[in-house]
């Protein structure tokens, strides 16, 4: 996983948290790295996993919940870092169809190791977007968070209800997005 996506993650931690809790956050992890990351690097998904299986042991707040948070947290960052010509693009659905074929597309030019989700997309009823998530990682809700957060860029209201998951053994996940008045 990108070193980036470890600095965001700290950062937020440190924001929300303070710093006493990430130190205990890598205290109980003893991530290889010792917690000192580069954005440019490549880290084991497991160190942020890890970290994510303990702050919910230790907040009580479900894995699930918390890499929404972090999701919606990292979009900032991501949206702001993005190597793509992203400036003429005005709305949220415009931006979603194009995170696979332009922003990721570039992503991979700068960064040929990275791993990328992949996404495709189809029509909903009335203002409804399907884009149906697939990656190893599993961390479609990173994706929600993360789209929640593209949501809030654009000034809009979304809805989102997942009605397939891969964590319930489906091929991918299915994301409903509801484009809201």
């Amino acid at each position: 996983m990108q070193g980036a996506i470890f600095t965001t993650f700290s950062e937020m931690i440190i924001e929300k948290m303070g710093m006493e809790q990430w130190n205990e956050l890598l205290d109980k992890t003893a991530p290889i790295s010792q917690g000192v990351y580069t954005k440019g690097e490549l880290y084991e998904d497991s160190e942020l996993i890890n970290m994510v299986v303990a702050l919910s042991e230790k907040t009580g707040i479900s894995a699930e919940q918390l890499i929404q948070a972090f999701g919606e947290y990292l979009f900032t960052s991501l949206y702001e870092s993005c190597p793509a010509d992203i400036s003429k693009i005005t709305c949220l659905r415009e931006f979603l169809l194009v995170i696979d074929g332009v922003i990721h597309v570039e992503v991979k030019r700068l960064h040929p190791n990275a791993y990328l989700p992949k996404f495709e997309y189809e029509g909903g009823e009335n203002n409804e977007l399907i884009m149906y998530y697939t990656s190893k990682r599993k961390l479609c809700h990173a994706s929600i968070g993360l789209i929640y957060g593209a949501a809030k860029q654009f000034k809009e209201t979304i809805k989102i209800t997942q009605t397939e998951c891969m964590h319930d053994g489906a091929d991918r996940c299915k994301l409903v997005i509801d484009f809201q008045e």
